[in-house]
């Protein structure tokens, strides 16, 4: 299965997580339309919150790309999650880091 990696903001991660949020937005832009034409869909979307190296991110099902020239975006329309790191799910928010030992 193909699958893009992209950054997104810790209220859409929260909203997706919990299953609220079933469409993701990206502009129609040549950078977009590029990434989207070199997949077939169902494909893997991971989403990261951040860029250190223990930050919460997901993996969705993108099961569908709709153009909507309308509003200039493309709409993601999402499946399932299928995997989640350093975010609970019960609290919405990232899990606490260890410790570190000195």
């Amino acid at each position: 299965m193909d699958k893009i990696t992209t950054t997104i903001e810790r209220e859409w991660l929260r909203e997706i997580a919990a299953g609220r949020k079933r469409l993701e937005y990206r502009e129609i832009k040549p950078y977009w339309t590029l990434r989207f034409s070199r997949v077939k869909t169902p494909f893997a979307l991971r989403l990261i919150n951040g860029m250190g190296p223990r930050v919460p991110e997901l993996t969705v099902i993108v099961r569908r790309i709709r153009k909507n020239t309308r509003s200039g975006n493309y709409e993601l329309v999402l499946g399932k999650v299928i995997a989640l790191k350093y975010w609970s799910r019960k609290l919405e928010r990232p899990t606490t880091r260890p410790k570190r030992r000195l």
